[in-house]
């Protein structure tokens, strides 16, 4: 009985231990989980949420955010049954708007793209990730500019 016992503390011990570590690994970032194009760099790493429309109700996915000079980049937390991956060539973007999560929190902002796909990104300080991607815009659009 005493073994049982025993037994069922160390199980339960290492359960417990194993959940911190899974929230201390959510907790950090993890910019080495990204895929970088020659010549690409990140230049904000960020926590936040992509929204996606299922079932006629909003569905959060919780991630981490790659801001790099050439695109926006989404892995979701759980990767483990594939995962939600998103990337979004600046090229591709026809307008950056602020947006509301749930009707309520001013904390979102959508991205609309030229194929009319739509992506609700909710991160804190929304302001600060709207303006880095309006500048790569409009210095994408001034260097084609140039270059004509």
């Amino acid at each position: 009985m005493l073994m049982v016992t025993i037994l069922g503390y160390i199980t339960g011990f290492l359960i417990f231990i194993g959940f911190i570590f899974l929230m201390i690994k959510c907790i950090k970032l993890h910019p080495e989980q990204f895929e970088l194009l020659e010549g690409e760099e990140i230049l904000k790493n960020v926590k936040g949420d992509y929204w996606q429309k299922a079932y006629g109700q909003e569905v959060q996915n919780s991630g981490e955010f790659a801001f790099t000079n050439q695109r926006i980049m989404f892995r979701s937390t759980f990767q483990w049954f594939g995962g939600l991956n998103i990337e979004i060539s600046y090229k591709e973007i026809m307008s950056v708007e602020k947006s509301l999560v749930q009707g309520l929190l001013p904390v979102a902002f959508t991205v609309k793209t030229a194929n009319s796909e739509s992506y609700k990104f909710a991160i804190m300080k929304r302001h600060i990730y709207i303006d880095l991607i309006n500048s790569i815009i409009k210095k994408g659009t001034q260097n084609q500019g140039e270059q004509n």
